[in-house]
């Protein structure tokens, strides 16, 4: 039964994908795609990255990418600040149904992972001792915006160090967080529930890795570690694609009108 209602779901995926492609050729649609794509995102993410770097010199210590990890997560892993080219492709991407951009940055964090995490080479030794957890969105918001963005990204990442993804964790209605205050972000944590296998799954694999696009307070990553660790999880990680505060807005999320290609700002 499982398998025929994976298959059903990848079905309809791919009409839905290609019915968006047709339609945005019909529009004029010019949103870039392959390799054009690719070095776009490339571009953004080092511009990003170099932005981190700036902004986390001893001459500004208080700046967003000086974050250091939330408390409850043993690591943290980042491709840059969230700000610029790489904010806008994000939003996009995450509200106007555009799931390319999604795969390739999970494939980058990915790699970014591999590269930097110095306790990633002994959990990959240890057969089946992590596994990723993509950050949940409510199931209604999921179906609005037609894609699980996180659940994408994972996918990439597992891609590369080749971990299983598993949503452990499910959401609760709760208002979109750049529409939230400070304080209504901080309390996120009530809004987390484990799904009933998530401990079964949590005894098999202790070392979890929570996947996000973007960390703004820590909230969120802070609220998922602590159901996590309460679930039976023994290390807990997290890989995000950006890293900012509320403070540092793209034009596209101060706005929040993402930017579609071929589409001019309203």
């Amino acid at each position: 039964m499982r398998s025929v209602v994976g298959n059903a779901r990848s079905a309809v995926e791919v009409i839905i994908k290609s019915g968006v492609r047709l339609l945005e050729a019909l529009l004029g649609s010019q949103r870039p795609s392959g390799m054009t794509l690719r070095v776009l995102l490339h571009e953004a993410t080092t511009v990003a990255c170099q932005s981190s770097a700036a902004v986390a010199s001893p001459s500004s210590p208080s700046s967003p990418s000086s974050m250091r990890a939330p408390d409850g997560i043993d690591s943290l892993t980042d491709l840059g600040m969230y700000d610029g080219e790489l904010a806008d492709i994000l939003a996009t991407a995450k509200y106007r149904f555009w799931p390319e951009p999604l795969e390739y940055l999970g494939i980058r964090l990915g790699q970014e992972l591999h590269a930097t995490a110095s306790w990633l080479p002994d959990a990959m030794r240890q057969e089946n001792q992590f596994l990723l957890v993509p950050v949940p969105s409510p199931r209604l918001r999921r179906w609005n915006r037609g894609l699980d963005h996180t659940a994408i990204l994972a996918e990439g990442v597992g891609k590369i160090i080749d971990a299983p993804v598993h949503s452990l964790v499910t959401r609760s209605w709760v208002l979109p967080q750049m529409r939230q205050g400070r304080r209504s972000r901080g309390e996120v944590g009530g809004s987390l529930h484990l799904r009933r296998r998530a401990s079964r799954c949590l005894g098999r694999w202790p070392q979890v890795i929570i996947v996000d696009d973007v960390m703004t307070t820590g909230a969120t990553l802070q609220a998922m570690a602590k159901v996590l660790r309460r679930g039976g999880a023994h290390q807990v990680h997290a890989c995000v694609v950006a890293t900012g505060q509320p403070a540092r807005r793209s034009t596209a999320s101060v706005a929040c009108r993402p930017v579609a290609w071929g589409v001019p700002r309203g």
